[in-house]
């Protein structure tokens, strides 16, 4: 027993096991989410055919970019503001940015689910032409608040060093909670809408968690209190501006459903979302890295230690992408075989499923670039570059899709996502001189500008 505790404290003083320790408890719990996620695609694919899968995933697409418009960028300036509060021990501002962040959050989401549900009629018969698109987007949006607010708790863990059960909140505990209920009422779901409403479930289930894990997580006798020299203009001047990289950023990710959806059938939508969410699994390494490294991010950038910053976003990039490629040669080896799974009509995507991983590598092999930038002060920046994305991504998908319907889509997706990241790098050469490629020789941060240079 002493011999483990003794490797145990040796790792953790290795600033590289230090890493691989953490990102390895984060990142099993992100396999287990990735894992049952897709896990949950699957039986629901079983179940609702590729028709009725597409339309789930029409309304699911339409409240993940909603709650991001909801959010406000609360999500990067929860965790920068949460991550230096922890770091300084200073509870009173931390309760702070958490009731103004949550409030506002709240407010904001309320709003955008009230005006998506209103609007689900018009969306369905003038926009898709689809009326069976209604109900199922109805009850989406009803999830929009508790899944806005679930995904914010999981950053105010992450931000207090609770990478697992931020991983839990943010990766694994939703796809837990809905194959669980797809199971017990797996005799009642019989279309898109009744999928719909389980979600929905699930999403309030899991909210409630995330809250009483952050209330568990810090200190009871401050929990209250709010500091009366923190004010909201504080968490906006962050927030605003990661609001319009954040926008961009789900744009860009789910833009190509919802312009599928106005060329296609939804049983193409269908296909196309299960070649999408299987390309997916490749980014949980990344998000399981990123989890670990964002709020050391901010507390090195807190600490004007960009020495540290270097080793750690080399570290973090090469971490990525050995661990990524294992997966990046399944897909691209056997795709028919993998989307089998889903069913036999699902193996047409196979070359979906191939475009699509390939772009989610270049992301991958970039490692956590964009919040290096976000932590780093250079968050202005990393907004431009979101939104140039998200601009390529609509534009392409224009142009794509009416040519070669599915396989456009993925793209267009693919084309961004590598460009994209390729800008990130270039930029965090150019301003941090730190090169976001998996190079293990690739040289520190000798020199570094300030922020607010153009």
């Amino acid at each position: 027993m002493h011999w483990a505790l003794r490797f145990q404290s040796r790792v953790r003083a290795s600033a590289w096991g230090d890493l691989v320790l953490r990102s390895g408890t984060v990142l099993g719990l992100r396999v287990l989410g990735a894992g049952l996620g897709f896990a949950f695609n699957v039986a629901l694919a079983r179940v609702l055919g590729a028709e009725g899968l597409g339309i789930f995933h029409l309304s699911l697409t339409f409240t993940l970019i909603a709650s991001v418009v909801g959010r406000m960028g609360m999500d990067a300036a929860l965790l920068k503001f949460g991550a230096t509060s922890h770091a300084e021990s200073d509870w009173n501002r931390l309760a702070a940015v958490h009731r103004l962040g949550m409030g506002t959050a709240l407010l904001c989401c309320s709003m955008v689910a009230t005006t998506t549900f209103l609007a689900a009629d018009w969306i369905a018969t003038t926009v898709y032409a689809d009326p069976g698109i209604a109900n199922p987007l109805r009850l989406m949006s009803l999830a929009l608040v508790p899944f806005s607010l679930l995904n914010l708790y999981g950053e105010l863990l992450k931000a207090g060093q609770h990478q697992a059960a931020s991983s839990f909140i943010q990766g694994a505990a939703l796809p837990i909670v809905n194959l669980l209920l797809l199971f017990i009422f797996a005799d009642s779901i019989t279309g898109a809408s009744a999928a719909s409403g389980l979600y929905l479930a699930g999403t309030v289930l899991v909210c409630v968690c995330g809250c009483l894990l952050w209330i568990r997580s810090i200190p009871r006798n401050h929990v209250g209190t709010a500091s009366p020299t923190f004010r909201l203009r504080e968490l906006l001047a962050t927030a605003l501006p990661m609001y319009g990289s954040a926008i961009a950023d789900v744009v860009m990710t789910f833009s190509d459903v919802l312009i599928l959806g106005l060329f296609v059938s939804s049983g193409e939508v269908g296909i196309y979302t299960a070649a999408a969410r299987t390309a997916l699994l490749t980014r949980f390494v990344l998000l399981a890295t990123s989890s670990v490294a964002a709020p050391r991010f901010a507390a090195l950038h807190a600490a004007k230690d960009s020495e540290g910053i270097a080793r750690l976003a080399r570290r973090s990039t090469i971490l990525t992408t050995v661990t990524t490629l294992p997966l990046l040669l399944i897909f691209i080896l056997v795709p028919e075989q993998i989307l089998s799974l889903f069913g036999p009509q699902f193996e047409a995507g196979a070359s979906v499923l191939i475009v699509l991983t390939l772009g989610q590598f270049v992301n991958a092999a970039t490692g956590p670039v964009g919040y290096l930038l976000n932590m780093s002060g250079f968050h202005r920046i990393e907004g431009r570059i979101a939104v140039a994305g998200a601009v390529m991504t609509v534009a392409l998908c224009f142009a794509l899709i009416p040519l070669w319907g599915v396989l456009g889509a993925a793209a267009a997706n693919a084309i961004a996502t590598a460009a994209c990241n390729l800008m990130r790098v270039y930029v965090a050469k150019s301003r941090l001189g730190i090169l976001m490629l998996p190079i293990p020789w690739a040289p520190g941060s000798s020199k570094r500008q300030s922020p607010g240079s153009p």
